[in-house]
């Protein structure tokens, strides 16, 4: 359901705690709505039902795109919703994922889990996560957040919005998830011989820069440099090399001093090789992750998507396409988000960049 201002969803909560078969809301806002803290919090006061969500740089509501605007997704299965903050001022991440995981009877059988992007300990909470839930559990959700880059509290969990935090969203029933992009390798494998942080700082033992701007310039024949880096970086990602899935897309957004600077991590000593793609090749990706999660799946079902904002910044006008490739079953709602998380198939917990997840769950008991 989509509202265009915080009053209706206001009042939609209100009207939603009369229905005893919702036991749980997933709750979705446009970064452009500028919405206050204090705003935000009023309107969830009114909720007693366990919810969970955030501010992207854009939602999906009923198959199209919106730059302002809030969506929510009722669900009708028990939703079991907890935060986690930085360790700075609370407990380690690690325990207070096992003060949750820990005495619980009930099962857990798919997670949803929203974070700030700019976490600085998002890395280390979803390894730790994914350690204690284990990987016979279904993981979707997404990074959250500004395309300024600027860190706001912008996750939510029940009445409260978080800053530096991630929230979690537990269900019994499974989840059916695809999870593709439709990026391919440009360039032989690459060894990540330093990195810092969310910065890549040589390869192959070279400046990080030099190497990226010689394969990707002899491949597009453009010169590239400070000054367009992300005009042409944003049809070059990197791909984390993996033995046995689909290379994880890492999105390089600057350069500075030759260093590559990446949305999300890239470890010291993996492997990556450079990508490319064009509109056939992203549009075809989306078609895989929705035959995926349909593959595992026969009932009527809740779509839902987590697509990254770089593909749409790729596509532009364009983005439509995947759209109807997404609304070809029904309806989708989703975000497009900063970084997807996912586990593909039999592979551990990631965060994603320039990929579309795409889920898939039952929408009543």
């Amino acid at each position: 359901m989509f509202f265009e201002t915080i009053n209706e969803v206001k009042a939609e909560l209100e009207k939603i705690q009369e229905d005893s078969a919702i036991q749980g809301i997933l709750f979705f806002g446009c970064d452009k709505n500028n919405s206050k803290t204090s705003e935000l919090e009023a309107a969830l006061a009114s909720n007693h039902k366990p919810l969970l969500g955030g501010i992207f740089p854009e939602i999906i509501a009923g198959g199209i795109r919106k730059d302002s605007g809030f969506i929510v997704v009722p669900l009708f299965e028990e939703l079991e919703v907890v935060h986690f903050q930085s360790p700075e001022n609370h407990s380690p991440i690690e325990t207070q994922i096992e003060n949750f995981t820990k005495n619980r009877n009930t099962e857990i059988g798919s997670v949803f889990c929203f974070l700030n992007a700019l976490w600085s300990h998002k890395q280390s909470f979803l390894n730790a996560l994914y350690n204690q839930v284990g990987p016979f559990v279904q993981y979707v959700g997404g990074g959250a957040g500004s395309l300024s880059f600027k860190s706001f509290p912008c996750v939510f969990c029940n009445q409260k919005v978080f800053e530096h935090a991630a929230v979690i969203g537990v269900i019994k029933k499974p989840i059916a998830i695809g999870v593709a992009h439709g990026w391919q390798p440009i360039s032989d494998a690459i060894k990540v011989t330093e990195a810092a942080g969310n910065s890549i700082v040589s390869l192959n033992w070279k400046p990080a820069f030099e190497v990226y701007q010689a394969w990707v310039e002899e491949h597009s024949k453009l010169k590239i440099g400070s000054d367009n880096f992300f005009d042409i970086a944003k049809s070059y990602p990197l791909g984390l090399v993996r033995m046995d899935d689909e290379m994880i897309i890492r999105d390089p957004y600057a350069v500075e001093n030759g260093m590559l600077h990446i949305v999300d991590e890239v470890p010291e000593n993996t492997y990556i090789r450079i990508m490319n793609g064009n509109m056939n090749s992203l549009l075809d990706g989306a078609r895989k992750a929705m035959e995926l999660s349909s593959q595992k799946t026969q009932s009527e079902n809740t779509l839902f998507c987590i697509d990254c904002i770089s593909r749409v910044l790729y596509m532009q006008d364009n983005f439509e396409e995947e759209l109807a490739i997404l609304n070809q079953i029904d309806r989708i709602n989703g975000i497009l988000s900063i970084g997807e998380i996912a586990n593909a198939g039999h592979a551990a917990l990631e965060i994603y960049n320039k990929t579309v997840v795409v889920a898939q769950w039952k929408k009543t008991n």
